[in-house]
């Protein structure tokens, strides 16, 4: 077949252009034909490696290394294989060798050589090991983690139950003592009584926070809500509160709504932990308000905590709902109280903020919106 010379000379153009190595061995291991590529990959002129021998190019060692797949081509089997190839710029390559048989009429005549340079491949590839046993390792880390987690939630669960259980036996014989002791006991030793149960209502309000910001921190999944009566809802919360306390809560309704989409035992947290807030913060003569009203947008159910107290520290007001938050006033708290009641309104969707605050008195709302369709 006549090859135009223009066609010839393209081709050639061609060969000695392409970073790829080509070449041509014979029967004999000796050059026939070499590109422009082996100048950059072994600093030889293409015309000096006619005749030249595999061995004499790669040098004993490399030759060592590729003369099984040589020998293989000779027998008429094409050979893919990886190498890296030292150049003379003192740069290691990564190659990918094939080496294909000339066959003709059944006799292999030597065979086509081409070298392709996947450094970059290779770097890849290491990259994306790395990447994936670096990612195994932050997996493992994870799921140790969360077991670790899952064993302190049940450390907490245990130490609230031994903990809870015996407070919650002696408030009951306090409760039962006051009762029997209000109208024979002088007024200091009931005073006394009072003030222990108040004690024992701190400590179990801590225990509760403590437990709930433990449970928050480590990722809270989904929360159960249901539909709660909501004059139930709030008769529960003022019950948490000691009797003397109790007395002071006056409900102010101001919505025809009958139930709310809520997870109880959060919002009870919630509510509980303004109360408690308004008890400390308030004179013991004035009342408590808890308003519930209705609003059309955002739509939401209301819960407004109104006190008389003398009003939160100016200092913390820009971070009155962050954890550990606390005024001068503290009372020794780990400022834990209003930052859940801001993460459980979050849960649900809502927010809680200061509607009002001054020498008279605060108000601070959460805003409950209704469960939304999942």
């Amino acid at each position: 077949m006549n090859v135009p010379a223009d066609a010839l000379r393209v081709i050639e153009f061609l060969m000695q252009k392409t970073p790829t190595m080509i070449a041509y061995w014979d029967q004999d291991l000796r050059c026939r034909y070499a590109n422009g590529a082996y100048r950059t990959w072994f600093g030889v002129e293409p015309e000096n490696m006619i005749g030249t021998t595999l061995m004499d190019l790669l040098g004993p060692e490399l030759f060592a290394l590729n003369e099984r797949f040589a020998r293989g081509a000779l027998a008429g089997v094409e050979q893919t294989f990886e190498r890296v190839v030292p150049g003379p710029d003192g740069v290691r390559r990564n190659s990918l060798a094939k080496y294909m048989p000339d066959i003709q009429n059944g006799v292999v005549q030597g065979f086509v050589v081409t070298v392709t340079e996947i450094t970059q491949l290779k770097q890849l590839e290491e990259a994306l090991a790395r990447e994936t046993a670096m990612r195994k390792d932050i997996e493992q880390r994870a799921q140790e983690l969360s077991d670790l987690l899952v064993e302190r939630s049940e450390m907490l669960d245990v130490l609230a139950h031994e903990v809870r259980q015996p407070l919650n036996n002696a408030s009951a014989a306090l409760q039962s003592a006051q009762a029997v002791l209000v109208t024979i006991a002088p007024s200091g030793l009931t005073q006394r009584l009072e003030r222990a149960q108040s004690v024992l209502q701190q400590v179990r309000s801590s225990i509760d926070n403590t437990l709930a910001a433990a449970s928050l921190l480590a990722g809270p999944g989904k929360i159960n809500r249901i539909d709660m009566d909501i004059d139930t809802f709030v008769h529960v919360c003022i019950q948490d509160l000691g009797e003397a306390d109790q007395l002071r809560v006056r409900v102010d309704r101001q919505t025809a709504t009958r139930t709310a989409s809520m997870d109880l035992g959060l919002m009870r947290l919630a509510l509980r932990n303004l109360l408690l807030n308004a008890v400390r913060h308030s004179p013991p003569d004035t009342p408590i308000v808890v308003r519930l009203a209705d609003s059309d947008d955002p739509l939401a159910l209301l819960i407004d905590v109104i006190d008389q107290g003398t009003g939160f520290d100016p200092q913390v007001l820009a971070h009155l709902f962050e954890r550990g938050a606390q005024g001068r006033h503290s009372h020794g708290g780990r400022g834990l109280g209003l930052y859940l009641v801001h993460r459980i309104l979050e849960m649900h969707g809502g927010q809680t903020s200061l509607l009002q605050q001054s020498a008279a008195g605060s108000t601070v709302r959460m805003i409950l919106p209704p469960q939304e369709d999942e």
